[in-house]
């Protein structure tokens, strides 16, 4: 007679079931961890932060931004010692040889006290300079715009902000096909598209932290104008961030040398095409940061006229539905496209 065998033979343990949603969180945080250490272009991030600070605060130290303080050119005087001596009694003691002021008055800055209504409406006009620079609203709107156009539109937007987001996004698959671990990343049981897009997550965090703490680093170091820049143009930097690092993300995942290309990108295309008059500036993602910075300084009442190479600006929900498109467009393409490229050259 057999034996009977135990029910508890003929059970086998179950293997646990592969999940595609705990494959995808461990890789979203495997990448984000990969990028702890600071490359090189990590470092060359953050010496460019730290000579861009040092210069902002240097300028804001010695009150660069204020129009007053400003050297007047082809003088040894600011605006405000030149508006000074502009004054009735001040060309007077100037006309004299008076050793206060070192510029001689011009000819018809000269007094002519023997035509009192012709020195009177020259005194007059004379005296708008002056005037002016007594207005601390006048004062704090031409800093502010000072700083806007030379620090946030230049500096930070035109190539700051750009490499920071290069240093990591492009480096999200560099990495593994330099260390030649793409090919066994893509057995993972996770759709080719979903990899493309949990690599994207796991570096974002490290693209937000370097460019919009940069963002804030620069802000305060530019003294009043920059922590109000911090609080009007943080949304365009967000938008312009996230856009950028979708882009050099799509670019590490289509070439073997993503930071080349995104280096001759943005000092060739977004510095000199962002630049350009005409309709070729609207292929530029900087254009439409600007735009939305642009936006919010006229909403707010500043002279934006001393920003003349943003005339041609887009509305702000142009600017935003155009960044919006292209960071959904930028990371649906390149969902698809890796989930089609064949990576021969990493085996």
């Amino acid at each position: 007679m057999a034996r009977e065998v135990p029910d508890a033979l003929h059970t086998h343990p179950r293997s646990e079931q592969p999940s595609v949603v705990r494959a995808f969180g461990v890789l979203v945080v495997q990448s984000f961890q990969r990028h702890w250490r600071i490359r090189q272009m990590g470092w060359v991030a953050l010496g460019l932060l730290a000579l861009i600070v040092f210069w902002v605060a240097l300028v804001t130290q010695r009150n660069g931004w204020n129009l007053a303080e400003r050297r007047v050119r082809r003088t040894t005087g600011t605006y405000q010692q030149e508006a000074l001596r502009l004054l009735p009694t001040h060309r007077y003691w100037a006309a004299t040889g008076d050793e206060e002021f070192i510029t001689p008055p011009r000819p018809y800055e000269i007094p002519n006290p023997l035509q009192p209504t012709e020195e009177a409406f020259r005194s007059l006009i004379l005296s708008i300079p002056y005037a002016v620079l007594q207005s601390d609203q006048f004062l704090y709107s031409w800093s502010f715009m000072t700083y806007s156009r030379w620090v946030m539109h230049l500096v930070f937007l035109g190539f700051a902000l750009p490499l920071f987001t290069l240093s990591y996004a492009s480096g999200a698959f560099g990495s593994d096909r330099e260390s030649r671990v793409l090919i066994w990343l893509m057995t993972r049981p996770i759709p080719r598209s979903g990899i493309y897009l949990a690599k994207f997550l796991g570096t974002l965090p490290w693209c937000l932290l370097w460019a919009m703490g940069g963002f804030v680093a620069i802000g305060y170091a530019g003294g009043a104008p920059g922590r109000e820049a911090l609080s009007r143009y943080w949304p365009a930097a967000l938008m312009a961030t996230l856009a950028f690092a979708s882009l050099f993300h799509l670019m590490g995942a289509i070439f073997r040398r993503p930071v080349v290309v995104g280096l001759v990108y943005v000092f060739f295309f977004e510095a000199v095409v962002a630049a350009l008059p005409g309709s070729l500036k609207l292929l530029s993602l900087t254009f439409y940061a600007r735009s939305l910075m642009y936006n919010e300084a006229a909403e707010a009442g500043y002279p934006v006229e001393l920003l003349p190479a943003m005339t041609e600006a887009v509305s702000s929900p142009t600017a935003w539905a155009v960044l919006t498109l292209a960071i959904v467009g930028l990371n649906g393409f390149g969902m698809w496209l890796f989930a089609r490229w064949e990576y021969r050259d990493d085996t």
